[in-house]
């Protein structure tokens, strides 16, 4: 595991862990092994379970008495609830930044933008690519507490995605310079379902019935 002074082991582990489950590295009801993770990332047990406390307190793992700790086996209301959450947040942000703001970061966000493509053009996994884009969106809008739910919203909704659609397929993609291109353009009603779209693009059967 890499080392970072700046961080500490509990946090290097959740994100390993984290990391783990976003790959199917754990998938819904594998039992998570304590000892062995510890081992594997050459820590105590502490901050593993330090790391595993603070996963199943966000959703991702739980703990049955006497039996251990695995991982979560979301349903597609779950999967549907945490894409709605996104939806909102996001949602609101192109409200908040269309127009000058997006304008005026656009040098920041098209490199991103950019790379989000080429990994879809090249038929790799997204995720971190997507992910990177939409954290800078959230971030330039300056409001800690949203960046913080973002950051929390995004994984869980990736990982219930990966847990219940498995392998995630899409035969479409909505471009993230074309989307970044239309919020610089639009007016705040206009950027709000532009984001909404976005979202929800490719992902006709988990919106069914959704307004």
């Amino acid at each position: 595991m890499k080392r970072d002074s700046s961080d500490t082991l509990s946090e290097r582990v959740y994100r390993d862990i984290l990391d783990r489950l976003l790959k199917r590295g754990l998938r819904p009801g594998d039992f998570v092994d304590r000892k062995k993770l510890a081992g594997d990332l050459e820590v105590s047990l502490i901050p593993v379970s330090e790391a595993i406390q603070k996963l199943t307190h966000q959703g991702f793992l739980y703990t049955r008495p006497r039996k251990g700790t695995f991982v979560s086996s979301p349903s597609l209301e779950d999967v549907r609830g945490q894409q709605l959450l996104r939806e909102a947040l996001e949602c609101q942000v192109a409200r908040l930044l269309c127009g000058n703001q997006i304008r005026e970061a656009r040098d920041t966000l098209l490199p991103l933008a950019e790379a989000a493509d080429a990994t879809a053009d090249a038929g790799e996994p997204l995720w971190r690519d997507d992910y990177a884009f939409h954290e800078a969106l959230v971030n330039l809008a300056g409001y800690e507490a949203l960046s913080r739910c973002f950051k929390q919203i995004s994984n869980l909704s990736m990982f219930y995605e990966t847990a219940v659609i498995s392998p995630m397929q899409q035969a479409s993609y909505d471009r993230h310079v074309t989307l970044l291109n239309d919020l610089a353009d639009a007016e705040p009603g206009a950027a709000e379902e532009r984001m909404r779209n976005h979202i929800r693009f490719g992902k006709d059967s988990l919106f069914k019935a959704i307004p």
